[in-house]
């Protein structure tokens, strides 16, 4: 009795092995089993962000019955209680592998990305919720009651001064580097000057315990050639990376996560990846995305990134009442009155 028992309690850790994560928070042919919360019929693509969009959510099953029906489930969870199921249509996933408790938040990833010139607004109406870090373009402190501040060299062009941000920057857990260098209208720095300036202003804050995130391009590829020429004169220098900032604006949810895997493949699958700006935008005044769009692309890029264990953090754009018109006032993280918008609460609280 007690043979069969060891060689079943073997072959059930076997079978537990068996689950393939992908590097994901999430697995075909797996269930967990009890803690049910509550249940919608829907695709399974869908299922992780329903459960995102869930309070208290934690985890999830999808199945094939009634045509489909995402289990949303709750309580403290990791990936190593999923149990393997006969059904390879079957779908399991966690929110945060953990153990987590019951918020439904994944790790501490979302940020808020605050725009200095908002003068009328306090960034404490982002306080109490599911924010862990803000940043500002910025060596310039920003607070945000509960969350870490993340300073910035944003060029050392344009009457921004290196040597003011070494200063500043001491004792940062974390700092970016400069804003879409690659771009005329931003940071505009060449590959070699910002290798150069890197290694002067902010590779000396690695000594000092900070993790330093590469500058940020713009989702294009002439932002990839750049950041691709930038790491290769940087390791001429001695310096390197911790982790990759990117940004991204446009439409869907698959573009999005397609974009910044794509960068990250093409840079080696090394670093992992902070994504400091994001919205949903057809960037077309004239035919703007509507309220909607623009409300299901966050359920569902925030689900994706959570569920992603190599994206780190991310920020979504704007933290302000109104945004340019190309851009879309429907991605403003606050309302007209000075509180948060719905997009907002969904932002801090889902």
């Amino acid at each position: 009795m007690i043979s069969f028992l060891v060689i079943s309690i073997l072959s059930a850790r076997v079978v537990k092995r068996a689950i393939n994560w992908n590097g994901q928070n999430w697995a075909m042919a797996c269930d967990f089993n009890n803690n049910d919360l509550s249940s919608v019929q829907t695709k399974p693509e869908l299922c992780g962000p329903q459960c995102a969009a869930t309070a208290g959510c934690t985890h999830f099953t999808w199945s094939n019955w009634n045509g489909g029906t995402c289990w949303m489930k709750k309580g403290p969870i990791s990936k190593s209680d999923a149990v393997p199921s006969t059904d390879s249509s079957m779908v399991c996933g966690v929110l945060s592998d953990g153990p987590s408790g019951g918020s439904g938040s994944s790790s501490k990833k979302r940020g808020i990305a605050w725009p200095l010139e908002n003068k009328q607004d306090s960034p404490n109406v982002f306080a109490g919720g599911k924010i862990s870090w803000v940043y500002n373009w910025s060596p310039y402190r920003t607070d945000i009651a509960g969350a870490e501040f993340v300073p910035m060299l944003w060029s050392t062009n344009k009457g921004h001064d290196g040597n003011q941000f070494l200063n500043q920057a001491k004792g940062a857990k974390s700092v970016l580097g400069f804003n879409e260098p690659e771009r005329s209208d931003q940071a505009n720095m060449s590959p070699v000057e910002a290798a150069n300036a890197w290694k002067q202003y902010i590779e000396p804050l690695r000594a000092q315990g900070a993790r330093l995130c590469s500058p940020a391009i713009a989702s294009t590829d002439q932002g990839l050639n750049w950041l691709q020429q930038f790491l290769n004169e940087l390791s001429k220098n001695n310096g390197r990376i911790d982790c990759l900032a990117l940004h991204w604006y446009g439409r869907g949810v698959d573009n999005f996560i397609n974009w910044i895997t794509k960068v990250r493949q093409q840079t080696g699958n090394r670093y992992p990846v902070w994504v400091t700006e994001f919205a949903c935008t057809s960037w077309n005044a004239n035919q703007p995305v509507s309220q909607q769009e623009v409300n299901d692309f966050m359920k569902q890029s925030i689900a994706r990134l959570d569920s992603l264990s190599w994206v780190e953090r991310y920020a979504w754009f704007g933290a302000q009442r109104q945004l340019d018109a190309a851009l879309g006032s429907a991605n403003c993280l606050i309302a007209s009155n000075g509180q948060l918008s719905d997009l907002g609460r969904t932002y801090v609280y889902g």
